[in-house]
């Protein structure tokens, strides 16, 4: 491994180590749209589709949807046009632009001509060969660049080093990414009907090279004819655009306070008898981020957060696929500190107050080792929206 290499490393976590600042001091919420592929490089193949023309197409659509509906949220795109932008280019943009959130677009393809569903990736090591080799295909677009060994220091997407680089990564961003990858997962198959794949880990190079929160989605398989024939109909790509854009709003709502007008589009059903008996069959345990499950038992007793219907105010400011020690170094200092079990995460909270000021103080303190920590509320054992808990202590 050579010098370049390594100084390439060393800056980029330098700069994923810095604070997320979204919506600070008024501040305008700003989220990059990112199409994969483009221009030179197609992407994936399906019989008659491009990977980049899907990709930008929805990316477009979905840019559309939040400028629309929310007035205080910047969409900056990586590509427009049907053009070929680097991937150091793509992380460039983003992160000279000190974006909030960074959203990027794909397709999946495979031998199989079986496979199918949707998947959203965050970044994180290679949990399994399958991940690996999604990730691989788009990492191999750097290949395509002029300057390749240049700009990337010598970095190779098919070499074992690329392990190395990655086990390096700062996890800075990666609970509200997972957040994120969660509300849109959760609305892509709720739309589209596809078989859910899961929220996984990867290590995709823009994902490991921008500054922000920052997912990946592989929206189905082109290499599947009946979702070549999905992804090519134009009111299903309206379908999968707002179904992102719902993900994405959920979250901007959580993280800011801000409320969106969030538009319904109903897609057809597009689901075959052979899918729905492939989606009994099919099992993403050994590749899938989420397959720490407790049992009923245990479950009842982590979510219990009150005996009666009180209001309370936690911070939540970690969630993870595996349950961890309460004697965990990460857990050292934080007050009151629980854990609930949801969308198949161990989501870590600290405080347990029953007013949002004293919440609010809690999280200042949080933010200081957790700088994407956030509020939530729950009604008994229910979580419920911040907004709603506060309504609810008024009228008492």
């Amino acid at each position: 491994m050579n010098s370049k290499f390594f100084f390439l490393v060393y800056v980029l976590i330098f700069f994923l180590a810095l604070p997320c600042t979204a919506q600070k001091d008024g501040k305008t919420f700003k989220v990059v749209i990112d199409a994969g592929h483009g221009g030179k490089d197609p992407g994936c193949l399906g019989a008659y589709t491009k990977e980049k023309d899907v990709a930008l197409n929805v990316a477009l659509k979905t840019g559309k949807l939040i400028s629309d509906n929310c007035p205080n949220v910047k969409v900056i795109y990586t590509r427009s046009t049907d053009v070929f932008v680097e991937l150091y280019r793509r992380a460039k943009i983003a992160n000279d632009n000190h974006a909030d959130l960074f959203i990027s677009f794909h397709c999946n393809a495979n031998d199989n001509h079986g496979a199918h569903g949707v998947e959203t990736y965050v970044m994180g090591l290679h949990k399994s060969e399958a991940n690996l080799a999604v990730a691989r295909a788009e990492n191999a677009a750097m290949l395509m660049e002029k300057d390749y060994e240049k700009n990337y220091g010598g970095f190779n997407p098919n070499s074992p080093e690329s392990a190395v680089m990655f086990s390096l990564y700062s996890s800075a961003y990666l609970n509200n990414s997972i957040l994120l990858a969660d509300k849109v997962q959760k609305n892509l198959v709720s739309t589209t009907k596809m078989l859910d794949r899961g929220v996984k880990q990867a290590g995709y190079w823009v994902l490991w090279a921008v500054s922000m929160p920052s997912i990946l989605i592989e929206m189905g398989f082109l290499s599947n004819p009946t979702e070549e024939k999905y992804l090519s109909d134009e009111q299903h790509k309206e379908a999968i655009a707002n179904a992102i854009f719902q993900g994405f709003a959920s979250y901007y709502t959580q993280m800011t306070g801000n409320k969106v007008n969030v538009s319904s589009v109903k897609p057809k059903d597009n689901k075959t008898e052979e899918q729905t008996n492939s989606d009994k069959k099919h099992d993403n345990s050994n590749d899938n981020i989420h397959d720490n499950q407790p049992d009923k038992a245990e479950k009842r007793e982590e979510t219990t957060v009150a005996e009666s219907d009180e209001i309370r105010f936690r911070v939540q400011f970690m969630a993870l696929p595996e349950k961890i020690s309460p004697n965990d170094k990460r857990l050292k200092g934080i007050p009151d500190q629980r854990c609930y079990f949801e969308n198949n995460l161990w989501k870590y909270t600290a405080g347990n107050e029953d007013n949002l000021q004293s919440a609010k103080e809690i999280q200042n303190q949080i933010k200081a080792k957790y700088p994407d920590a956030f509020i939530i509320a729950f009604k008994g054992e229910e979580k419920i929206p911040v907004s709603e808990a506060v309504k609810l202590q008024k009228k008492k």
